[in-house]
C-alpha cells in the first residue's frame, strides 16, 4: 500500500533524505494503521441519536469489547458517554478503547521477568 504524506516524515534527516512532494512511500501491508479511514457513525445513546468520527480499528474494537462483556454497542457508548470528563465522544471512546486493551496486555517486560 502506498500513502502520500501531508507533511515531510523525515523531518530532522539530511535534505538528501526528504520526502519530496508528491512522492510516494511504501509501507508494510501488515501497518494497519495506515488503512484505517475515519467514518461517521450513527448511534443511539440513550433516547438521543448522535454520530462518532472513528477510525475503522477503533470501532471494530469497541465492538469486540461491547461483546466481550455482553452488552449491547449503545449502552456501552452510553456508560463511555455518562463517564468522560472532557472532550467530544469521539476521543472518549479512541481512549476508552486504548486503556481496556492496555489492562488485557501484560507488557513485554512483565512476560520475560516471569519466564526468567
Amino acid at each position: 500500500m502506498t500513502e502520500t504524506p501531508s507533511r515531510n516524515v523525515n523531518a530532522g534527516r539530511d535534505a538528501s533524505a526528504a520526502v519530496r512532494p508528491g512522492h510516494k512511500l511504501s509501507y508494510p501491508e501488515n501497518s494497519g494503521y495506515l488503512r484505517s479511514r475515519v467514518l461517521k457513525r450513527s448511534i443511539v445513546v440513550g433516547r438521543h441519536k448522535t454520530s462518532v468520527s472513528l477510525e475503522d480499528v477503533f470501532w471494530n474494537e469497541l465492538r469486540r469489547i461491547a461483546q466481550e462483556l455482553g452488552v449491547h454497542l449503545s449502552e456501552l457508548v452510553a456508560r463511555i458517554d455518562a463517564d468522560r470528563q472532557h472532550g467530544n465522544l469521539s476521543s472518549a471512546i479512541r481512549l476508552f478503547v486504548f486503556e481496556e486493551r492496555c489492562k488485557h496486555s501484560e507488557p513485554k517486560y512483565h512476560q520475560e521477568a516471569q519466564s526468567a
